[in-house]
């Protein structure tokens, strides 16, 4: 009911997960220990989470942890919860990466460079995820937020992924080429942010979230910069909002840049352009 009351569209749901996560039960267990009384300490501890749930704070950040790519990620509200739409990039990343392994001499550095890391996500999964394939790849990731490089230094260390974090605005601290740039940058334009739901405009953080006036900017100066730091047939790849894929694909082409593609996400909106520097 108090999560119903604060107009939570997943009430059931979230009290579930919460209390699943406080008590260390599955459904399963759960149902063969229905008739169990709920310790004192731990009804407390499920009270104030619901509270707080109620307050609109997104269950990721309550039990700090958000999976991604098959792995569970250290969140707090420093850094922007990982998403499913952004699985989306790492895929296709990952797609791109093995034909591009397959055209190169073994002895050759395979870079890849995460831009706006945040939680880390993006660059640790794409990193363990190749290297389980036998691949080698050097994994660089920058963010301009120190307390959201500290959580990716959490995940780092938790999942063993070996990705050289910077800490910089953008390309100021780079000083590599790279095989591909990928990035998830700022993107909701500013006029916009007051609309979103709470659990987003309160609580994620809103160096995160804005792109500026058009959500624009960042995609211009990336997309501007990233050439000087990519190889020679190297692969820019952005996740976008779901109506920004054409001007996106614009400043792409405009620049130079060849073999655009959009690539679209789970509800067949436009999530992914990815272009080469020829």
């Amino acid at each position: 009911m108090q999560l119903r009351a604060a107009g939570i569209t997943e009430a059931d749901t979230d009290a579930w997960l919460l209390f699943s996560a406080c008590m260390g039960l599955n459904r399963t267990e759960y149902l063969m220990r229905s008739d169990a009384v709920v310790p004192d300490d731990k009804a407390e501890e499920y009270l104030g989470k619901l509270k707080r749930r109620a307050g609109r704070e997104p269950v990721q950040y309550i039990e700090e942890t958000a999976p991604f790519m098959g792995f569970d990620f250290y969140v707090n509200e420093n850094v922007l919860i990982p998403r499913m739409d952004t699985e989306i990039l790492v895929s296709e990343a990952i797609k791109r990466a093995r034909i591009m392994f397959s055209q190169r001499q073994h002895d050759v550095n395979f870079r890849i460079l995460d831009m706006c890391t945040g939680s880390g996500c993006i660059a640790q999964s794409t990193y363990l995820l190749l290297k389980n394939e036998g691949c080698t790849v050097e994994v660089d990731a920058v963010d301009i937020s120190e307390k959201a490089l500290e959580v990716a230094r959490i995940n780092a260390s938790r999942l063993g992924a070996q990705v050289k974090l910077i800490r910089g605005n953008l390309f100021e601290n780079v000083d590599n080429k790279y095989s591909m740039i990928l990035s998830n940058p700022p993107y909701i334009r500013t006029d916009v942010i007051a609309d979103l739901e709470p659990e987003v405009r309160e609580h994620e953080p809103m160096l995160a979230l804005d792109g500026t006036a058009d959500g624009l900017y960042f995609y211009r100066e990336i997309t501007d910069k990233a050439w000087e730091y990519l190889e020679n047939n190297g692969i820019l790849m952005y996740e976008i909002g779901y109506d920004q894929a054409l001007e996106v694909s614009d400043m792409l082409r405009q620049k130079g840049y060849t073999d655009i593609a959009v690539i679209k996400d789970f509800a067949g909106l436009d999530r992914v352009v990815a272009a080469k520097r020829p």
